[in-house]
């Protein structure tokens, strides 16, 4: 697997349950884990002091709309 987003890159995080994405960064890569079947990141947001742990399938590079 290769992994889809670059560090420094902006994304929109889509949490499960929640309509309205948010804008983050991609802080780091994680590590692959040997049985898992989608790659993480570390992402953060400006308005949240913590960082948050996400699949890549919670992930998008569509960050037109949000920086407007």
């Amino acid at each position: 697997m290769s992994f889809k987003f670059l560090v420094g890159q902006n994304v929109e995080y889509t949490p499960i349950g929640e309509k309205t994405a948010g804008l983050y960064k991609i802080m780091r890569q994680m590590p692959e884990e040997q049985q898992a079947t989608e790659l993480k990141y570390r992402i953060k947001s400006e308005t949240e002091v913590y960082e948050r742990n996400v699949p890549e399938s919670q992930l998008s590079s569509d960050v037109g709309a949000a920086s407007e």
